[in-house]
Order: structure tokens, then sequence, then C-alpha cells
């Protein structure tokens, strides 16, 4: 499906994450910040295309984080916006409800891996790295350290 984003609409991740929203003044409160639930316009799901402006960006469902979690892909700028999937140097917590570590583990080498060693990422915190450089220093998720199990 593509979709076009337009002013005051509202997207959110997967339908799995329709807990979290439903939370989110309870949550809120508990970090100081004012949270109101809010149902989307439309769920995202895999396969689904979002344009901004100029920009298509493919939607890859990365759960593990949170369960309903997806990431935005520009292949063509080999870029990639994963949020608290993974980090320069580290990956995202599973600790939140319904959070799982395999799962998340999974989707970084079963959907971001296979983007490209080049694409670069922009992380829900901290700075920027590629692909390629998570799988190579990475102490949770680099290629040796998945192969030594």
């Amino acid at each position: 499906m593509r979709e076009h984003l337009r002013p005051g609409g509202r997207f959110a991740a997967a339908l799995a994450d329709a807990l979290g929203i439903a939370r989110l003044e309870d949550d809120g409160r508990n970090y100081g910040v004012l949270g109101k639930p809010f149902e989307p316009d439309r769920w995202l799901v895999d396969g689904d295309t979002v344009t901004v402006g100029r920009l298509t960006f493919n939607v890859r469902h990365c759960p593990g984080h949170t369960p309903g979690h997806v990431v935005f892909h520009h292949p063509e700028s080999k870029l990639a916006i994963v949020g608290d999937v993974i980090f320069q140097g580290s990956i995202g917590r599973t600790d939140f409800p319904r959070g799982n570590h395999q799962d998340l583990l999974d989707a970084i080498t079963q959907r971001l891996w296979p983007m490209g060693g080049d694409t670069a990422f922009i992380p829900g915190h901290g700075q920027m790295s590629t692909f390629a450089h998570e799988r190579a220093t990475n102490p949770f998720v680099a290629d040796r350290v998945l192969a030594a199990g």
C-alpha cells in the first residue's frame, strides 16, 4: 500500500503496538511527559510505503523493542531511520511490555542487514552508523558475536 503523508495525518506502527498507544497517558506520566492516546488514520505494515515530500520510504516491521516497531528505508539514499532497534555500539531495550530480545535480534539480522552494509542509519538516540560498521563491531549483533552463539 502506498500512502502520502498529509498535514494532520497520524500513522502508527504495526497494529501490535495498539496496547502501547492505549497506555500513552499512564506511561507518559511515569516519565513526566504528556501522553495522549489516539487512533491512527492508518496502521503501517511490513511492505507499505510512505511518501514524505518527494521521498518514498519502504516500511519494514522490526519487532523486539516493541511488538509493532517499524523502520523506514530509503534505498536510493542508502538510508534507514531505525528508531530504537539498533544504535551505534548497542541495540534497543527489550524490557518493555511485550518486548522480546530474540525478536529484536531476528529483526536486525533478517530485516536490516539485507538493506546492505553501506546503508547508513539514524537511530532514536546517539550517532549515526552503518550496518557494515555494526556487523563488524557491535557487541550484541556483530557477525562474530552471533556466530559464537
